[in-house]
């Protein structure tokens, strides 16, 4: 079976984990992951990090997918938007509230930005839970008045949200998650029970989980949930190529 790490990193952790390119597409290959989509969350400016995924995106073209870290309180956030996903052809935005210093719902300029995003065809990931910045329910509503866009929470936000973001999102098929970091059992389970495995991506979050979710128990808990082998295709590689696909 194929497998697709929706979503990891570049660059160096606060705990000083680090990794480069080459490095982590030799991490995933030996878990018979064979594509990745990364960003860089290890500096504090935009340019500089999306500049970094650009230059990895060269390096593997068959192997990385670009995403853009846009801090929308930036005043060239939109610009970064365009020369990200026109001229370097990234394939997603990621949101970092915690890391940005901001609540979507005190960032009157996050609406512009997304539509900005939404003329690319892109999807946006969010940083669900684990920071008071990182609650679920603006990011919900900005979804829904895009009904033509993408949205992933990422973690399926985590111990603190994930009920609530899986209720919230029921309906909401323009939404999906990603399990990485997340080993709440019920949580997990009432992902697939809820959302099913359409709407469920698999995803490691390296170098950041390295030492605490190793690589294959991120995998193997995902055959524990009750998935046949067709609805495990969906998590493991269909729905990330469903959601690159411009």
């Amino acid at each position: 079976m194929k497998r697709y790490d929706f979503h990891s990193h570049l660059g160096k952790t606060r705990s000083g984990d680090a990794n480069s390119a080459a490095q982590l597409v030799e991490d995933l290959k030996a878990f018979g992951i064979s594509k990745v989509g990364i960003c860089s969350l290890s500096g504090n400016g935009m340019r500089a990090q999306n500049d970094l995924v650009y230059e990895a995106m060269c390096e593997f073209p068959e192997v990385i997918e670009g995403y853009a870290d846009i801090d929308p309180k930036a005043p060239d956030a939109i610009d970064e938007v365009h020369r990200t996903l026109g001229e370097c052809h990234m394939n997603g935005v990621k949101f970092m509230p915690w890391k940005h210093g901001y609540a979507a719902e005190n960032c009157p300029s996050l609406g512009g930005v997304l539509d900005a995003i939404g003329e690319y065809g892109v999807h946006v990931q969010i940083h669900g839970g684990a920071s008071p910045l990182c609650t679920p329910f603006v990011w919900i509503e900005h979804a829904k008045k895009r009904p033509h866009m993408k949205f992933v929470f990422t973690h399926i936000c985590g111990r603190e949200f994930g009920h609530a973001c899986i209720e919230a999102i029921k309906n909401l098929d323009n939404f999906w998650v990603e399990t990485s970091a997340n080993m709440e059992a019920d949580i997990l389970q009432e992902a697939v029970d809820v959302l099913g495995s359409k709407r469920i991506l698999f995803r490691k979050d390296l170098p950041y989980k390295r030492s605490v979710q190793p690589t294959n128990i991120e995998i193997q808990k995902l055959y524990h949930l009750g998935l046949d082998e067709d609805e495990l295709e969906d998590v493991f590689w269909r729905n990330a190529q469903f959601l690159w696909e411009r």
